[in-house]
Order: C-alpha cells, then sequence, then structure tokens
C-alpha cells in the first residue's frame, strides 16, 4: 500500500481517503485497510482522539462532531468500523473525520499523519413526480446517500447521480464520481470517468443518447456496455459540445485548444455520420469561468426548431446566436434586452412567451410582467409557469420553508398550488404530455 491505511466507504468503495464527501446522517459502513498488523486499541483511540481533535479545528466543515463507532476486527490489518446513525437537528451543518493518526503498529511502530477520510453530513435529495394541479405526488427514489441529481430526459426515464471527492463551501470544480441511475429499473450504472451534460475537452470522446458525454478513456478502463453510446473521432478541439432536441445530432464549437475566439460551429449527425461546419462561424470568445480560472463549454439549447448559442464578446457581455434546423442558417440573436444584462432565457413550447432570468417575463418583445425573475419552468404544451418561492407562512426555524406557484401566462395571474415545500426543492422539468412535473427535494416534499 502506498499510505499506511486506506479508509472506504463500503457502498461506494471509489470514495476512498484522502477525501471530503458528503454521507448521509444514517448508519455508515466503512473499511480500514492497514499496511501492517495493527494494535487494535490504539487504533481504536486514535479514532477517538482524531475525531474529537477535528471538532476544535478551523478547517471543520461547519460543526466538527465526534460519532458513535463500532469496531469489527476481521483482523490485524483490516477493521470494519461502522459509524452510527446520526441524530440532528434541522438546519444544520455537521462533519466528522476518520483519521488513525497516532495509532501503534504491533511492531509498536507510532503513525505518523495518515489519510483522512471527512464526511459532511447531508440528508439526501429524491426525485419526486408530481401532477400539474399540485394535488397528487411521489417519490420515484428512495436514495440513502446525498447524491447531487441531474435529469438527463424530459421523460425522468434516467438521472446523472455524482459525489464529490472534494467539499468546500464554495464554487469550485472539483472531480467527482459518477453513476447512471435507471428510474424505472432501479439500476445503478457506476462509471470509473468524469461523465458531463455538457462536453468540452479532447475531439475523442463518447455522446451516450441517455445525455451525457465524457473523453474516451484509456485502454483497459472498463466501462458499461450500452447501445445507446456513440464514439466521436475528430481532429479538433471540443469548445462545447451538446445535443439536438431529439437526440439523433450533436451540435459543437470546435478550433484547436488554445483557441479562445471565432470556433467552428459543427453539426454531426450521429446515424449517417454527415457533418455540417460553417468556419469561424461564432464570431466571439469562448466564455470564460468568471469564479475560477480556464474555459466554460459553449452552450447551446434546441427548442426542436431553434438552437440557442451563447458566446461572450471581449468585454464579457453576452454574444447569442441562432440556428435554424429548417434553413441551416445561423444568424444573430435579438433580444428585447440591454446589451450589458445577461440574457439567459427559457421559452415556452411553441415560443409564445420567454422568461428571462434577469427580466422578466416576455411575450416576444412585450414585458408582460417583470415581478416573476430567477428560475423556473415552463410546464411541456402548456403556458404555465412553475417555480418556487418563500413561503410568508413558514415558520422562522421551519426547513418547509417553500412554496411551489403557477404562472399563468395568458391569463397574467399566479396562484399557489403546493405550500411548505422543503427549503432545498427545485423543478426539474415536466413529461412531455405536460400532466406531470419533476421535483428534487427530500425525504418528505412537504412537513410530515
Amino acid at each position: 500500500m502506498k499510505n499506511d491505511v486506506r479508509i472506504r466507504l463500503k457502498d461506494e468503495p471509489r470514495l476512498q481517503s484522502p477525501v471530503a464527501t458528503n454521507v448521509a446522517p444514517t448508519k455508515q459502513q466503512f473499511t480500514l485497510e492497514f499496511g501492517e498488523a495493527m494494535d487494535w486499541a490504539s487504533v481504536e483511540a486514535a479514532l477517538l482522539e482524531q475525531a474529537k481533535r477535528y471538532t476544535e479545528k478551523e478547517g471543520a466543515f461547519g460543526d466538527g462532531i465526534v460519532p458513535s463507532f463500532d469496531y469489527r476486527w476481521v483482523n490485524d490489518r483490516e477493521l470494519d468500523l461502522t459509524v452510527k446513525e446520526i441524530s440532528l437537528p434541522e438546519p444544520t451543518f455537521h462533519s466528522y473525520q476518520l483519521s488513525v493518526s497516532g495509532a501503534k503498529t504491533k511492531s509498536g511502530r507510532t503513525l505518523g499523519e495518515t489519510p483522512s477520510f471527512k464526511g459532511v453530513v447531508e440528508r439526501p435529495n429524491q426525485l419526486w413526480k408530481m401532477s400539474v394541479d399540485g394535488k397528487s405526488s411521489e417519490s420515484l427514489t428512495s436514495f440513502d446517500p446525498p447524491y447531487g441529481i441531474e435529469m438527463l430526459d424530459e421523460a425522468g426515464k434516467f438521472l446523472l447521480l455524482s459525489r464529490t471527492t472534494h467539499y468546500c463551501q464554495c464554487d469550485a470544480p472539483f472531480e467527482g464520481i459518477y453513476t447512471v441511475y435507471d428510474v424505472k429499473e432501479k439500476k445503478f450504472i457506476p462509471y470509473p470517468n468524469k461523465l458531463m451534460t455538457r462536453y468540452m475537452g479532447s475531439g475523442n470522446f463518447i455522446a451516450d443518447r441517455r445525455g451525457f458525454f465524457y473523453e474516451q478513456p484509456e485502454q483497459g478502463t472498463e466501462i458499461p456496455a450500452n447501445d445507446t453510446a456513440a464514439a466521436i473521432r475528430l481532429n479538433d478541439y471540443v469548445h462545447g459540445a451538446g445535443f439536438s432536441k431529439d437526440r439523433t445530432r450533436l451540435i459543437m464549437a470546435v478550433g484547436v485548444k488554445e483557441q479562445e475566439n471565432d470556433p467552428d460551429l459543427l453539426i454531426l449527425d450521429l446515424k449517417s455520420g454527415k457533418e455540417r461546419r460553417l468556419s469561424k462561424a461564432l464570431v466571439g470568445r469562448v466564455p470564460i469561468n468568471q469564479t475560477h480560472a480556464g474555459k466554460l463549454p459553449v452552450g447551446f439549447e434546441d427548442d426542436g426548431e431553434r438552437v440557442y448559442i451563447m458566446m461572450e464578446t471581449d468585454t464579457g457581455h453576452e454574444k447569442r446566436y441562432v440556428y435554424t434546423w429548417k434553413t441551416g442558417k445561423l444568424e444573430p440573436l435579438k433580444l428585447p434586452l440591454p446589451d450589458d444584462l445577461w440574457g439567459g432565457f427559457t421559452r415556452t413550447s411553441d415560443g409564445i412567451y420567454q422568461l428571462y432570468y434577469h427580466a422578466g417575463i416576455y411575450k416576444g418583445t412585450v414585458k408582460i410582467s417583470e415581478d416573476i425573475q430567477g428560475d423556473g419552468k415552463w410546464i411541456s404544451g402548456t403556458h404555465l409557469l412553475l417555480r418556487t418561492q418563500e413561503s410568508p407562512d413558514a415558520p422562522k426555524d421551519s426547513v418547509y420553508n417553500q412554496d411551489l406557484v403557477m404562472f399563468d401566462a395568458d391569463k397574467r395571474a399566479e396562484h399557489k398550488i403546493v405550500s411548505g415545500v422543503g427549503s432545498g426543492t427545485s423543478v426539474a422539468g415536466s413529461s412531455p404530455d405536460g400532466k406531470w412535473v419533476y421535483l428534487i427535494s427530500g425525504k418528505h416534499l412537504t412537513k410530515p
């Protein structure tokens, strides 16, 4: 072994020391593997001592706690460790550390600083399905681990689950571990590499029509077999790639890796392999990450008729384009907003109404409501916008402090459909027939 000890989460061995990651408050089981035979009593004492020391450190995530341990030695070099269930009031931010620094080997050697496993306690979210009128709902998942959850398709068939291997109270882009989840089959499909819903990287990559991408793995890396995966081989560097709405084509901004301006627009038909390239058509700068060094992938949003593309100017303002499938033309996109205002928006299925996240709801160039800003999702095939907002009636210490509200753009009216949902609840999308909405929330959508 490279280190004196390796600490692994038993139900997810990909999470191993040194690591800082989210863990559920339920009972967690770990395996500790040592490089040589250990003195049992000193290991158990070190685990308690290091957990106590962690609570006194400024580097603890939130409030450091000392959990209760159960020990089961398999042999002198392997320990099955159980962290007992943690009962915490809401809202909370707690973490603990597993470390055996200072433990002794059977030969009498004292271990120095060893790799630790830091667990940040978080209650897991679930995917919920709710009728558009809010009268019925059901949880579609029952995850124990606290995954990051992304829907990969409108019908909610597949989810992209992620867990971080580093943790901070920031927006830093840390690496993680990734799993595709089949909602109907309740099947977990772990991947050994990074999965992305927006791709940027080498031109040698995989596009999986379930809704994600990954770089072509190194030889010998075992990837789950699936007939939805298409191997892409380009001589270009990909500054951004996304799927068309029907997942039959890829829309890409390509060039050389060092290129920062004016990439080509490349459309690739996944079935026939035919390409359509518009050379240096995306005039502008590849988006820059404003919080961390590096570039962001060029973004594409396809509504089935048009693809909306965002570049940047040298001053950091947006430069937007629209590509029309029927005509094959790429044109500047004119928005009814000042040039220096962020133009992020979402549209109804028929394109009649737009929600500009920083400017309100418009019908074409006419603003019909500026009170409604921020995130929201249009219900497929309707002019109804579902979003969350703070509940004025919720007790101050309650985590069920959000309401689900529906705005009818035709009637210019908004009404509440569900009161007191969990504070972390977000609207993930709606079913293609417009009868159901998908939400990401906790074990209980509303207070039990």
